[in-house]
């Protein structure tokens, strides 16, 4: 599998500085800057442990990525690909008659979306 700790730090690194320049930029509002500061700080502190764990992991066991894995995601992909659609179908019959705000309409198809690769993933890797 690929390792993610490029994405992990650079997503830490963002929260840190936002945190930072929001505490800079807007003192009265400290609880914020300080729990984005703090969240980047875990999830600095997350991935580097994650990334030595792996880094010795793999030296011990060296698997490579084979025809199995590629198929999983691949079924993982089609069925999360399926499934969103439809829940966009539904979604834009059911604004014909509620109003929907666009934020919870996003949040919910990334929630969707998220849920569903893993729960395939993992579905596909328990059947194959």
């Amino acid at each position: 599998m690929k390792r993610k700790l490029f994405q992990r730090l650079l997503t830490s690194f963002i929260a840190i500085i936002l945190g930072v320049t929001s505490l800079l930029m807007n003192p009265t509002d400290k609880m914020s800057a300080i729990y984005l500061f703090i969240a980047g700080t875990i999830i600095l502190i997350a991935s580097i442990t994650i990334y030595l764990r792996k880094s010795e992991k793999e030296d011990d066991l060296s698997k490579e990525y084979d025809e199995r894995d590629a198929l999983i995601e691949g079924q993982a992909a089609n069925i999360a690909m399926q499934c969103i659609s439809s829940l966009i179908i539904i979604l834009l019959f059911l604004s014909n008659f509620i109003v929907l705000s666009v934020k919870a309409v996003l949040l919910l198809l990334l929630l969707a979306l998220f849920i569903l690769n893993i729960v395939t993933k993992f579905f596909y890797e328990r059947v194959l």
